[in-house]
């Protein structure tokens, strides 16, 4: 179902509704533990959403000039980056201010952006509903992947050099088969084809922007100093390097096909019906981004590190989306994700070893 967007045109505030109640969760999670983070990120997250509280606030009532979502969107993307500097800032355990107002500022911005497009009730739920969707899709993938790589593994050699790729690549195979039968359940159709002349060229393209957006990132981590988090696969490749060059292979035969059949043909291509194509490609990326936390997130790794690792790979993934929604096939996102991960873990192995 295409979401009825008439900013011209607007009869219900439902979006703005929406927008209000997040930013006063926002303005809640101000008055919550943020330590070990400055004081003065919990007094600037409480005052933004205050704004985007009180813009709404406005805007759902009728009142108020239509340039009001537009201040309070903006409040909602200051809330948003306030909570995320405060995350940088923790070593330890996560507080809950910070992570409140990191959702609440997210919640409020993809509001807003509904009621600047003047995207009525129908069309906000069309939305909920497919990203709610979209994500219990993606954790059942995990879990059908590690529970299918858990049956086969173990009747493989114990060596780590077959069983790490072995796991690897069965666990791709899961994500695949979910994302089958994730286009299966929304009677969508599998974009698979002979690639043409446009499909290269969108492939070589993508690759050259995703090594551009990976150098850009790993300079912006070195200027700011920024807390990292490296992938689990690559932690365990630090004392078995023997396991990287068949990782090589596996990225391009099994990583690239599996999830991006499962993240661009089974994810993007449903939230085509409740979004745009260009806020498909963005709540699939947020989605991708959101099922690689466990990747990250080990045991003493700084929450910072966690948020930079899953932004790095949320932008990475935008790439990828956009090579989707330009060629409708697969081949592109397949073709840019697997010679990127196979570059990783051949410079990992250059490295370690």
């Amino acid at each position: 179902m295409s979401s009825a967007c008439r900013p011209e045109d607007v009869t219900d505030r439902y979006a703005q509704t929406v927008a209000f109640v997040v930013a006063g969760v926002g303005l809640a999670s101000a008055f919550l533990d943020w330590a070990p983070a400055p004081a003065l990120a919990a007094q600037v997250a409480g005052g933004v959403a205050a704004v985007a509280a009180l813009a709404f606030a406005v805007r759902r009532h009728g009142s108020g000039p239509r340039w009001l979502d537009w201040v309070g969107t903006a409040a909602g993307g200051a809330l948003a980056l306030a909570a995320a500097a405060a995350v940088l800032e923790l070593s330890g355990p996560l507080a809950p201010g910070p992570v409140v107002a990191l959702f609440a500022g997210i919640g409020v911005l993809a509001a807003g952006v509904a009621a600047i497009r003047g995207v009525e009730t129908d069309g906000v739920h069309a939305r909920e509903r497919a990203t709610f969707g979209a994500t219990v899709a993606s954790v059942a993938a995990l879990v059908f992947g590690s529970l299918l790589a858990a049956a086969v593994v173990p009747l493989a050699p114990d060596a780590p050099i077959v069983r790490w790729p072995l796991n690897t690549a069965i666990g791709s195979v899961g994500f695949g088969l979910a994302g089958l039968a994730v286009v299966r359940a929304f009677d969508g159709h599998l974009d698979v084809r002979v690639p043409e002349r446009r499909d290269v060229v969108v492939a070589v393209v993508g690759v050259v922007a995703i090594f551009a957006l990976h150098l850009l990132l790993n300079a912006v981590v070195a200027v700011f100093s920024l807390p990292q988090s490296t992938h689990g696969l690559v932690e365990t490749a630090r004392d078995n390097p023997e396991i990287l060059p068949p990782l090589v292979v596996v990225s391009l035969l099994f990583i690239g096909p599996g999830e991006e059949l499962l993240a661009r043909n089974g994810v993007q291509q449903f939230l085509y019906g409740a979004y745009s194509r260009a806020g498909a490609v963005v709540v699939a990326s947020f989605v991708f981004g959101a099922a690689h936390l466990l990747s990250y997130a080990g045991a003493g790794v700084p929450p910072g590190a966690v948020l930079v690792a899953l932004t790095r790979v949320f932008l990475v993934s935008l790439v990828l989306g956009i090579a989707y929604e330009r060629t409708d096939n697969l081949f592109a996102p397949v073709v840019v994700h697997g010679v990127y991960d196979a570059v990783q873990f051949g410079l990992a192995y250059l490295q370690f070893s």
